[in-house]
């Protein structure tokens, strides 16, 4: 009984003497078996600013008939490199294949360095580099959820333990009054009240009030207030007559 044979790399068809340039194997003779060795004879003729585009081809090739595994592509990319590599180092530099051999080596080197960009695996790290780089991370982690409590501590200062609650129904009769504070002049002609937006009070109607029973949408809020008087948003609501009860008048100067 013959085993699979998994095909990693696209080997050029029988008698095609024309093949894509990433294209591995011979014309004649097709032996899959020792395609690893094909592989590794075309990245040795490949400049290097072309490693990508020829790995990318083999892994759009292989995941096409194994959808979804990547991981495995590269793992078995990065053995057959690293253990080129360590077979070329272990050859007697005074063989007469040491140079040739060596030129094949550093190619090898360029392209594993490639691939260690592209390895959201951490397979090309060693185990103590990843243990360090997750510790590194858990600690700025920490130190950011730190930061985080603090400003939640700071923020829950200002909190208020319940809301105001305006009588239901009178939701436009207390931003009026509102409206109203906004205009205010002290003597010398300068706002009692100031701000650059209108942002900071309808947050705060719906931050810290209650209409009856019910929390008042800021949206809702939003709507009662225009940044410009000619520029009115398209859900603006403008105060009814009935609702403007009462008026905000200076005390006679003495």
């Amino acid at each position: 009984m013959s085993l699979m044979i998994t095909t990693y790399f696209k080997h050029r068809s029988r008698f095609n003497f024309s093949p894509n340039t990433f294209e591995i194997g011979r014309p004649l003779i097709q032996n899959k078996k020792v395609e690893d060795n094909f592989f590794l004879l075309k990245l040795y003729s490949l400049p290097e600013a072309e490693y990508p585009t020829f790995y990318q081809f083999h892994l759009d090739y292989y995941l096409k008939a194994n959808p979804g595994q990547e991981e495995a592509f590269f793992t078995h990319v990065r053995d057959i490199t690293v253990n080129r590599i360590k077979h070329f180092k272990r050859i007697d530099p005074f063989s007469g294949k040491y140079a040739p051999n060596m030129l094949s080596a550093t190619k090898l080197e360029n392209f594993h360095k490639y691939l260690q960009t592209i390895d959201q695996w951490n397979k090309s790290k060693p185990i103590e580099a990843v243990i360090n780089e997750k510790d590194e991370l858990i600690k700025k982690l920490k130190e950011r959820i730190m930061q985080l409590e603090e400003q939640v501590a700071e923020y829950n200062k200002y909190e208020a333990g319940e809301k105001v609650v305006i009588t239901k129904g009178n939701l436009p009769v207390f931003i009026d009054l509102m409206l109203q504070l906004q205009a205010l002049t002290l003597p010398n002609q300068s706002k009692l009240l100031r701000s650059q937006a209108q942002s900071p009070w309808y947050k705060m109607i719906a931050r810290y009030f209650l209409h009856g029973e019910n929390e008042i949408p800021i949206n809702t809020a939003r709507n009662y207030f225009s940044a410009q008087k000619d520029d009115k948003p398209a859900k603006f609501i403008e105060i009814a007559d009935k609702d403007k009860l009462f008026q905000i008048l200076p005390t006679k100067t003495k």
